[in-house]
Order: C-alpha cells, then structure tokens, then sequence
C-alpha cells in the first residue's frame, strides 16, 4: 500500500470530525446568536437566519449525510483504481472551505461552530497537501481544485435546498397523530 493510499482515508475521517461539530452545535450557536447577527449582519441574516432557524438538526445531519457519502465514493473510488486526481480536488476544496470557516470566525469574532475542528484539521490537510505535491502535476491540482470547489458550491446550494424541504417534512412527521 502507498503513502497515497493510507492518507486518502483520512478524508472521510477528516471531513466527519469536522461535520460533527457542526452538527452538535449549529442549532443551539444559531439560536444564541441571531440577535448579534442580525445586528451585525442584517442584508445576510434576512436572507440566512430564517433558512438555519428553521432546519432541524436531522435535516442537517442529513445533508451531512449526503456529503460524506460523496466524499466515501471518492476516496473508494481513487483506492481501488490508484486515479487521484477527483480525490485531489475534493481534498483541497475540502481544505479551502476550512479556511474559509476561519475567515468566517475572524469576521464574526466569536466562536462558530466549526472553527475549533477546522484549526485542528488543517495542520493534517496541509501535510497531506504537501504529500499531494510531490505525486500530482500542478495542473492536475489546479484543473481538479476548481472543478471540485464549483462542484462543491452547485452541490451546498441544492442540499441546502432538500435540507429544507426534510426540515418541513420531518416536522409535520413529528406532529402527526399515532
């Protein structure tokens, strides 16, 4: 077995560390901020705040869901054919959206739920990074880097969109009479 494919695993368990926090405290962190975001915020919080008020935390577990079997594919995918180069892209998209919750928790300045996994998680993601260098040509990184986060941004917007349609639908399932 390759460095290669030991580190492709770690994505799945990279991704999922990362998700969980989000999952555990998003609903709680939405409702005790909202006041301060809206504040602060108020152009992004009318457009933001209704859509994660009301989701239910099964419902976000459930896009969750949704992209931790992509990423499961993937890196599938990559292990059992050696063809990196979708995986590469995943993993640095993966990555950006790291950075991009930090630069969210500066601009907020407070606690998000998803800062304290994405500052452990990306020391790893830059090692690996680097491990990617050494076998991937820098074309192949930028080609599949951009395609991935274009991908990625197309697949948030529609599971944001199912998530909501799960959030009404599990609601009414709950309040349904036995």
């Amino acid at each position: 077995m390759t460095d290669m494919q030991v580190l492709i695993w770690l994505f799945p368990l990279l991704f999922m560390f990362h998700d969980f926090e989000e999952i555990i405290f998003m609903r709680a962190w939405i409702g005790k901020n909202k006041s301060n975001l809206s504040e602060r915020f108020p152009v992004l919080s009318k457009k933001l705040l209704p859509h994660f008020e009301n989701m239910t935390t099964s419902a976000f577990a459930l896009g969750v869901a949704e992209e931790f079997i992509l990423i499961s594919i993937i890196t599938i995918v990559s292990y059992m054919t050696n063809w990196y180069s979708l995986w590469i892209g995943s993993f640095i998209a993966f990555t950006l959206h790291l950075l991009i919750h930090c630069f969210q928790a500066l601009i907020v300045r407070k606690y998000i739920p998803v800062i304290v996994t994405s500052v452990i998680c990306l020391p790893i993601c830059i090692y690996i990074i680097k491990q990617i260098i050494q076998i991937a040509s820098l074309n192949t990184i930028i080609l599949y880097s951009i395609l991935c986060f274009i991908i990625m941004v197309i697949n948030l917007f529609v599971i944001h969109k199912v998530m909501a349609i799960f959030s009404k639908w599990i609601v009414r399932y709950e309040h349904q009479s036995k």
